[in-house]
């Protein structure tokens, strides 16, 4: 075990957490840290629990993304804003 890898999977894992609660704040400022800590750790984009919760990171922030598009397509500020730049009705 690598204890700087084991850091990015705890900083990966609170990631998820933030995601499952919708704080898109949080995650902006975890994923900052993140891809800093990412650089300087040697190994760490092979490692593969860095990998795979990433990657799961990204399935949740893909899901909340949806969320937010559905929920903004719904209000009419929303339809009219993307009507005016050609993507509306």
């Amino acid at each position: 075990m690598n204890d700087a890898r084991d850091h990015l999977v705890s900083m990966l894992e609170a990631v998820g957490r933030s995601l499952d609660a919708g704080d898109a704040e949080a995650v902006a400022v975890q994923l900052a840290a993140f891809e800093t800590k990412l650089r300087e750790t040697a190994g760490a984009r092979v490692d593969p629990r860095v990998v795979a919760l990433f990657h799961e990171c990204q399935g949740k922030a893909n899901a909340v993304l949806g969320r937010l598009q559905r929920e903004l397509s719904g209000h009419a500020t929303s339809v009219r804003a993307a009507a005016a730049y050609g993507g509306g009705r």
